[in-house]
């Protein structure tokens, strides 16, 4: 009767148990590559608003942080950081530094950000220019950078088709009142090509509406917008409620130019609060942005270093994101269990993405993990799935996810004879997935049999490139 070999293992705050017979898959142990993976919060803390700009070796992280000027973030991995300032004092603002984002375009490096003017007394967006993706930083105008005769926050840019560039901005609810309410509405503009000013007149693209975007009561928020490109659509995310309620969270609108119309997603929101058995565990999840690492797309946003007691106090937290075959955006979050880092930095490759197309097992291989609620149409359900390789590939870690607050056990076997048994226990924090390592194997066919009936987000085979 052959060995076994066990690990059980505390992830994500869930008990894993894996075993293999000793001529089975030939396991190693997790902390072999535990500096594969990192977990939320990241250690950029006391900020808001976080835009994450990958680089060559590394990545800047810019934010919400401190009465004057920005500071920056230098990382290699995402888990240690080097802080350095980015822009000092604006000579028009009085105070009020909030949300800046950083582009490249026209061989400079452009920094969009909002302060309170001194003129006016109200929140006003500035633009400034440097060398070097990490500033310093320097102004151009001496002031802001349009000025409507309203509180504007939270700019970001965009592009369309013809390389012409766009303003998509807030107005303020501090300076925006609609039927007796204070409303933070999203608008969109032209930007001249030189960035010295706008083009046209501003276009109305969202303001809150529905059940979950107005639980703020009379005063309602639109803000904090991202926007992406996708399969010839502009996808607008932006987060609503008030910053300091655990329902801040992400949404998001498609439209098919960078002035819509935009229409909201039913499956809003894609980024949301989660409550654990002794109250909410992440609070607040919003004000997100995006950066693609290696093809894979993540989204930076900020939550509540304190979620029983949620407040200006917020901390840096980053998940992938995607977009499925029917066009819905989607982000796999907000997690707290340990997630693998940019799978470019760490020399390795999807395995997934090159296996036999099989629809029956379409849904465990679209990027999604299904670790937010609003993904439940997205899971699949059943006992058995299959999977084939017409080249062999090699591979080292598979990891499941399985549907939030569910418990899986089954067998996994590769090549029809390397076989391994895993169990995690449900309960575990957001985003926990049955990780499991082993010695590197060429793989050319994997199967996965569990024990009963069970929902799954997505199965992920890595291996070296």
């Amino acid at each position: 009767m052959s060995s076994k070999r066990f690990i059980a293992l505390l992830i994500g705050a869930a008990l894993l148990t894996v075993s293999a017979a000793a001529d089975g898959l030939p396991l190693r142990d997790y902390s072999a590559m535990a500096d594969r993976f990192a977990a939320n919060p990241r250690n950029v803390k006391d900020i808001g608003d976080p835009f994450v700009l990958p680089l060559e070796g590394g990545y800047q992280v810019f934010a919400t942080g401190g009465p004057i000027g920005f500071f920056t973030w230098r990382s290699a991995d995402l888990k240690t950081f080097e802080r350095s300032k980015a822009l000092q004092k604006v000579s028009w603002a009085s105070g009020d530094y909030w949300a800046p984002e950083v582009f490249a375009a026209d061989g400079r490096w452009v920094m969009l950000y909002t302060v309170r003017s001194k003129a006016t007394g109200g929140l006003r967006t500035g633009i400034a220019f440097a060398d070097a993706p990490e500033g310093p930083y320097a102004e151009t105008l001496e002031g802001p950078l349009m000025e409507l005769g309203y509180a504007t926050i939270d700019a970001t840019m965009t592009w369309d088709d013809e390389g012409n560039p766009y303003l998509i901005y807030v107005r303020d609810c501090s300076e925006n009142e609609v039927s007796g309410r204070h409303e933070s509405h999203i608008y969109g503009v032209r930007l001249k090509r030189d960035l010295t000013g706008i083009e046209g007149e501003p276009v109305l693209l969202t303001r809150p509406e529905g059940e979950w975007e107005t639980r703020s009561g009379d005063w309602r928020w639109n803000e904090g917008p991202a926007v992406v490109k996708h399969g010839g659509k502009y996808y607008l995310f932006y987060s609503v409620n008030a910053y300091y309620m655990k329902e801040y969270s992400v949404c998001a609108a498609v439209a098919d130019s960078p002035l819509g119309p935009y229409v909201k997603q039913a499956n809003n929101p894609l980024l949301a609060p989660v409550e654990g058995e002794k109250g909410v565990i992440v609070s607040g999840p919003g004000h997100n942005a995006f950066f693609e690492a290696g093809g894979e797309l993540f989204t930076a946003y900020h939550t509540h270093t304190y979620p029983l007691a949620p407040s200006g106090n917020r901390q840096l937290c980053v998940d992938r994101a995607g977009f499925h075959a029917d066009g819905t955006a989607f982000i796999c979050g907000p997690t707290l269990a340990p997630q693998l880092r940019p799978l470019t930095d760490l020399g390795l490759v999807n395995r997934m993405a090159q296996a036999l197309p099989e629809e029956a097992t379409a849904l465990l291989t679209d990027g999604d993990t299904c670790v937010a609620e609003t993904s439940k149409p997205y899971l699949w359900r059943g006992t058995e799935a299959a999977f084939r390789w017409e080249t062999p590939v090699t591979a080292d870690l598979l990891m499941l996810w399985p549907a939030p607050g569910e418990a899986v056990s089954g067998t996994v076997t590769v090549n029809g004879s390397l076989e391994a048994a895993f169990s995690l226990e449900a309960g575990g924090l957001p985003g926990a997935a049955v990780i499991l390592p082993f010695e590197p194997v060429q793989v050319e066919s994997l199967e996965i049999r569990l024990d009963q009936e069970a929902a799954l987000g997505e199965v992920l085979l890595v291996g070296a490139e």
